[in-house]
């Protein structure tokens, strides 16, 4: 949702819930290969997506963006809601609530400390390659800027996403998560992320990431759906507001100095 703070950071924050026991999911669409045919370079597919994203000049006229929004997770009768607030270049909060408040968890950035804090697990410090990765996440404009958030990028082919050509691109993140982007053929939009990597705790997680219903706001474009399979749950997020450039204390993406007991869920 970017990245301009990356959307996957909205998406990846989840991924916390896809550790329950699976349920059965199918399969998802296969990416039959296209036509043979010369591929672009990193460059030009970097270039295409900057545009596509609304361009340099665009973001550079942002200093905040505070996204609202709701989330679904059919496969356990879940709903709750997410709130993502960006200021540049490299701050950032979420909030997610789940089950009417039952559950909620933050994750922040304010330029230099990293931390996470859960109702299941309380307050936490981030470092290693947590910190790496949400420093990554809290870049304010990373889909202009994807060569220097991931440097060792690499044009692997075509593909299908549903109807759509596309081009797929191998990408690596701090703590060893690999991704696959999709970047649509006509337009340069990122529309699509396989991701594969360990999270906390070591297990390997899988998803299938699904950027959709870009609309232009403020000079951006950004999704407004964002779909996550997973084998072991499938989830929905859904922007509903979108706001620039409102003034924001930086007080806010501080680490708090404590924070309430975890409590036990059952």
């Amino acid at each position: 949702m970017s990245r301009k703070r990356n959307f996957l950071a909205v998406a990846s924050i989840f991924l916390v819930f896809c550790v329950a026991p699976a349920f059965p999911q199918g399969a998802p669409p296969p990416k039959a290969a296209a036509k043979e045919e010369a591929l672009p370079s990193v460059d030009e597919l970097a270039v295409k997506c900057a545009k596509a994203s609304g361009g340099k000049e665009a973001w550079a006229k942002l200093s905040t963006q505070v996204l609202d929004g709701t989330i679904e997770l059919p496969a356990f009768g879940l709903t709750g809601r997410i709130k993502f607030i960006a200021k540049a270049p490299n701050k950032m909060l979420h909030v997610v609530t789940l089950a009417d408040g039952q559950f909620e968890q933050k994750q922040g950035f304010d330029g230099q400390v990293a931390w996470k804090s859960d109702t299941r697990t309380g307050l936490k410090k981030l470092e290693g390659a947590e910190f790496e990765q949400t420093k990554m996440e809290a870049i304010f404009d990373s889909d202009v800027r994807l060569k220097e958030v991931f440097p060792d990028m690499k044009v692997t082919g075509r593909a299908k996403v549903g109807d759509r050509d596309t081009y797929t691109v191998l990408a690596h993140e701090p703590g060893g998560k690999t991704d696959t982007f999709y970047f649509d053929v006509e337009t340069g939009q990122r529309i699509a992320v396989d991701s594969e990597g360990p999270d906390e705790s070591g297990k390997v997680v899988k998803a299938n990431i699904f950027l959709e219903d870009f609309r232009a706001i403020d000079g951006i474009h950004m999704p407004f759906r964002i779909r996550i399979e997973s084998p072991a749950a499938n989830l929905v997020i859904t922007l509903q507001e979108v706001h620039h450039n409102v003034p924001i204390e930086d007080s806010i993406f501080a680490m708090p100095s404590s924070e309430p007991a975890a409590t036990a869920t059952h």
